[in-house]
């Protein structure tokens, strides 16, 4: 599901929710080990603010978008790439969207931990420059120097996050397709 998807069911269930935001939650929620599905739909609808009667019109839409996020961070590949809005938009909007995606992304890690989560040195150097970029600012002059920046900014963040996904998932770099059910 694209950003404009997302969007687009978020205008249809009448949910304010930033669709950078929401998929930072959601990775950061995957990242912390397995999650049957009802305690994923749980914590999004949570996040989201849905009613129960929101929740059931989006369950399907949402249940594809939890399992298409989760393949994409198992892949060997390292396929994944955060849902931002397209490079059509002015670079300080987007911007503001990769904060988004950091500073939900940190929340969904969040969320996920237990008290014996113990991580490397590697995936909290990681965690830490995700904080730093989710505190982004937009308060600048682009230049042509700005659209390669920030492509090198959202392949950081693709590679941290699977990094960190990779780490705390071991059993999952042999594995070719969902684990949540």
């Amino acid at each position: 599901m694209t950003f404009e998807q997302l969007e687009d069911l978020f205008f249809k269930l009448r949910v304010k929710a930033d669709p950078s935001g929401f998929h930072g939650f959601l990775c950061g929620r995957l990242c912390c080990g397995k999650v049957p599905l009802d305690q994923l739909i749980e914590a999004s609808t949570g996040w989201l603010g849905l009613s129960e009667e929101q929740a059931d019109g989006a369950a399907y839409p949402l249940r594809d978008f939890y399992e298409t996020s989760l393949t994409s961070l198992e892949d060997v590949a390292f396929l994944f790439q955060p849902v931002l809005p397209d490079d059509e938009l002015p670079l300080p909007e987007r911007l503001v969207a990769v904060g988004q995606w950091c500073s939900n992304y940190l929340s969904g890690v969040g969320d996920g931990m237990s008290d014996g989560f113990a991580v490397s040195d590697d995936v909290k150097e990681a965690l830490e420059d995700i904080s730093a970029i989710a505190q982004i600012s937009v308060d600048f002059e682009t230049d042509d120097d700005g659209e390669r920046d920030y492509a090198e900014l959202i392949e950081y963040i693709r590679i941290a996050v699977q990094l960190i996904f990779s780490e705390l998932h071991p059993e999952a770099a042999g594995n070719s397709g969902p684990t949540v059910h």
